[in-house]
């Protein structure tokens, strides 16, 4: 979802370890961060007589994509959007990592419960499912999703919102969770030839004519953007929802890292009327937030995008919208030739958080995120 702020080991070795149906059951650990909130161990299951759960420090070796498919999933992402108060509940086998579920406890409205952190628009399970069949490295992540959500602490409202690498959440259809299909878009790297002649002639036109007003230039100031961010919404008469810490955390930390750029759309006074933030990981650019001013238009929006996909396409990149957040963002994503790509989510409420998940989706104006 993107916010639109104003207005996103060796094969061998795995294989061994969960090999299959009729190899022994391996051992699943759930490892928290230590000195943060502890997670609980897992729920006995008679058919897994043998499995166990101990705490430990979090595990080293993390480096797969597989288990840290997303920029959301890895820790300084987690720590500068929590301010260190997330923590990770992992599975392994065979003393290596296997699994892996980053989550954040908070109260809200009354209720203690697991919930998104600020602009982290994806972060389910990572999960490392071997070798084998298709069916066999199914039966594989079915087992460790279990055992991860076997680890989430209790809490009266859980919500995970998945990463396009989640391809089902049956295991969590079983432990009692509604599931949820909610879209993004995504344009896949290109010659910029190509994105040019995909997107539809009125985005092309807006964007030729933002172009002859507007200039693009990239902000170096966190701080600057999340001025901007609260200026663009005063104006607006718009009430902030988000936490401008935490913004202001990524930022900084997205910069540092060579992860992540700010945009900003200049007029012909100088004056930035909008703004973007995009966030990437090794193969993907998200479209995190972005920000303008009342008097912008409709083309400087479309400009800064457009300026986005063509960084990420020339370097190697899809370009995620991380989201639909409103019927005019589907139209506008769409003039992109961005194809549409499902996300999954999974909700599961007990007792008054049943009451909270009914009212919150009654009062939404909304439908496209949860």
């Amino acid at each position: 979802m993107n916010t639109g702020m104003a207005e996103p080991a060796s094969a061998e070795q795995q294989d061994s370890a969960v090999s299959s149906q009729s190899a022994s059951r391996p051992k699943w650990v759930v490892r928290s961060q230590p000195s943060r909130e502890s997670v609980r161990p897992p729920a006995d299951r008679s058919e897994n007589p043998d499995l166990s759960s101990t705490l430990t420090s979090v595990c080293t070796d993390l480096a797969s994509t597989v288990l840290i498919p997303t920029v959301f999933h890895e820790e300084w992402w987690l720590d500068a959007a929590t301010a260190g108060t997330y923590s990770i509940a992992e599975v392994t086998a065979g003393g290596k990592v296997v699994g892996r579920l980053p989550f954040v406890v908070r109260r809200r409205f009354g209720f203690q419960g697991i919930w998104t952190p600020t602009l982290t628009h994806f972060l389910g399970p990572g999960i490392d499912d071997g070798n084998g069949s298709s069916s066999t490295r199914f039966l594989h992540r079915l087992e460790i999703t279990r055992q991860l959500i076997g680890k989430l602490p209790d809490s009266s409202w859980q919500c995970i919102r998945c990463h396009g690498g989640v391809s089902d959440v049956i295991a969590f259809q079983e432990e009692a969770f509604k599931t949820y299909v909610q879209f993004t878009h995504e344009v896949p790297p290109q010659p910029t030839e190509n994105l040019w002649q995909q997107m539809r002639d009125k985005t092309r036109n807006v964007i030729r004519r933002a172009e002859e007003q507007l200039t693009i230039r990239q902000l170096y100031d966190a701080e600057e953007f999340v001025r901007l961010y609260g200026e663009h919404l005063s104006s607006r008469h718009v009430r902030n929802t988000l936490d401008l810490s935490a913004i202001k955390r990524l930022l900084l930390a997205a910069l540092e890292r060579n992860q992540g750029r700010i945009l900003g759309a200049c007029n012909n006074r100088n004056e930035i009327v909008a703004a973007n933030f995009c966030a990437w990981d090794s193969k993907t650019t998200f479209y995190i937030a972005c920000t303008r001013r009342a008097d912008s238009g409709n083309g400087a929006t479309s400009l800064l995008l457009w300026e986005a996909i063509q960084h990420a396409s020339q370097n190697g990149r899809i370009f995620d919208f991380s989201g639909l957040g409103t019927r005019g963002s589907v139209l506008h994503y769409a003039g992109f030739g961005a194809a549409v790509s499902p996300r999954f989510v999974a909700v599961r409420a007990t007792g008054l958080g049943k009451l909270a998940a009914r009212a919150r989706v009654l009062m939404m104006d909304e439908h496209y995120l949860f």
